[in-house]
């Protein structure tokens, strides 16, 4: 404390100043010898002095009217404590005009001379005490101004922030005064915040009648007093009545600024206008509904007509082979050909028409699929009977590599021959005479992998996602003409596998041939 406060003296005659100075210096204080009294008072202004130490010989006229002057400017926190030093016995009369004006006007004690060197310590050390005391309360007061200039530079700050935001923000205080709207919250409204800014005014304005009552409930519905505690908590959706009578739905969220100066807590409340997600959503809602209906009742449409064809169809089969066996007579060798080839086409149709039953029960989920072990080696043994015909026409050689010794999967057994023989088929139909059809079966991690191997025309690349959806076929016009079917066959057999755990997948290279993996 002595260290940041010198003492000032202001004595007549240099020796004088000196002397103090080292009395003082000696016992620990800062002194400072001011050689006139303009000087000392710029201490006293610039508030660099703890006290100031005259002598009664000083005041002449000028240098008393400048300490006056001095005195008289100080801020309304500062009285720098003076020590007087008067001529000996002047303290038992009146005191000379110099001295009692300068005594009115400032914090004077008064020392007569001779004066013992303990008392002016003592008296100096307590007016550095009193002195310190007095800088504290300017910095308190420093510090209070500086903390009110930055609380209104942050509210400055937040409220142009909020003004400005591209989204509904609303600055409110508990209790439903409204602090600041955000430009969007009055543009997407169609409100005016700055006519009333409060939820009580909103019915008090009888100008507005209709349109303030919905507005009071619109802002009321959103100011209900919550407690957010310090977190972001989500009010949820909110439905907003606009000026012009239209209903919103915003999303609200709200979170806990702190309090104010009257302790009431201050909120900041923030929505996103989610009106035109929730159309969409209930449209896209609508829209799949209204897909699945349309898809229920194709495959219910496609269901019904299968089951219509098939009658007819076995009509046809049943009397194609008793004209072929002789019960309406004798068949002559033109005849047996021409009903040979109608049954053939009765067979093939029957086959389409079998395949879209078969899509329409899978789509409405008609067709069971069981989950039981299966045998492959047991399965792969026999499926060559099936496909050996169609082998043999073409020439075609077959291999099958399967030692699973034992290992099974958890399948269905009628699906899993079902989903081979459709593979088979095909790649028989898309290999030439004389090509090579592969099956292999191994394991592969925990899963039983079965690949149908063929040297055939091979899938474009751009088509071997597309070949596995419904009705489409790699190369309509080629296979029209040399391959009929439905293109269901891989759609079905994909599914499938897909309900048994399991997929169906392609690696094909255009006329190198085609690699399908169960």
């Amino acid at each position: 404390m002595q260290a940041d406060l010198p003492i000032a003296l202001f004595t007549p005659t240099g020796s004088d100043g000196r002397v103090a100075e080292k009395v003082l210096k000696e016992s620990g204080f800062d002194a400072k010898v001011c050689d006139d009294m303009g000087s000392a008072c710029e201490l006293i202004k610039s508030a660099k002095a703890g006290v100031l130490v005259i002598a009664e010989e000083a005041l002449a006229r000028k240098a008393h009217d400048e300490l006056l002057t001095a005195l008289e400017n100080q801020p309304v926190w500062s009285d720098i404590p003076i020590i007087l030093l008067t001529g000996e016995s002047e303290l038992s009369s009146m005191l000379p005009r110099q001295l009692s004006g300068v005594a009115l006007k400032g914090n004077v004690t008064l020392l007569e001379r001779p004066v013992r060197i303990a008392t002016l310590i003592t008296m100096v050390r307590s007016a550095l005490r009193a002195r310190q005391r007095q800088l504290d309360v300017r910095d308190s007061i420093e510090e209070r101004k500086n903390a009110e200039r930055a609380i209104r530079e942050s509210e400055d700050q937040l409220r142009k922030a909020v003004a400005s935001a591209p989204y509904p923000l609303m600055l409110h205080a508990e209790g439903g005064e409204i602090v600041e709207l955000s430009s969007a919250w009055t543009k997407l409204t169609g409100y005016d915040a700055e006519v009333l800014r409060n939820t009580s005014e909103w019915t008090a304005s009888g100008e507005h009648e209709i349109p303030v009552k919905v507005a009071d409930e619109t802002i009321r519905n959103l100011l209900v007093d919550v407690d957010t505690g310090d977190e972001v908590v989500h009010l949820g959706e909110r439905t907003i009545r606009t000026a012009d009578g239209r209903t919103r739905t915003w999303d609200v969220h709200r979170v806990n600024l702190g309090t104010l100066p009257d302790n009431r807590v201050l909120n900041l409340t923030a929505a996103i206008d989610v009106t035109a997600y929730k159309q969409l959503v209930d449209s896209e809602r609508w829209a799949r509904q209204e897909a699945e209906e349309a898809n229920a009742a194709k495959s219910q449409f496609l269901a019904t007509m299968s089951h219509e064809l098939r009658t007819p169809l076995n009509a046809i089969a049943g009397y194609v082979q008793l004209i072929q066996i002789g019960v309406r007579g004798p068949v002559n060798e033109q005849q047996k050909q021409d009903l040979d080839r109608i049954n053939r086409s009765q067979l093939h149709l029957l086959a389409l028409i079998n395949d879209i039953l078969n899509f329409a029960k899978i789509e409405a989920g008609h067709i069971p699929v069981e989950s039981a072990p299966v045998d492959l080696e047991q399965l792969l043994s026999g499926i060559e009977e099936f496909v050996k015909p169609q082998l043999q026409e073409k020439g075609q050689q077959y291999v099958q590599q399967c030692n699973l010794h034992g290992v099974k999967a958890c399948g269905d057994t009628d699906k899993v021959r079902q989903i081979l023989l459709n593979l088979l088929s095909n790649a028989i139909k898309f290999t030439g005479e004389g090509g090579r059809i592969e099956l292999r079966c191994e394991i592969e991690e925990d899963m039983i992998c079965t690949k149908v191997i063929d040297d055939g025309s091979g899938i474009p690349e751009d088509k071997l996602d597309a070949i596995f959806e419904p009705f489409v076929q790699v190369d309509r016009a080629y296979t029209s003409t040399q391959h009929q079917g439905t293109g269901l066959g891989l759609s079905i057999s994909r599914d499938l596998a897909r309900r048994m755990k399991g997929d169906l997948t392609v690696k094909s290279e255009l006329g190198k041939g085609s690699v399908f993996e169960l």
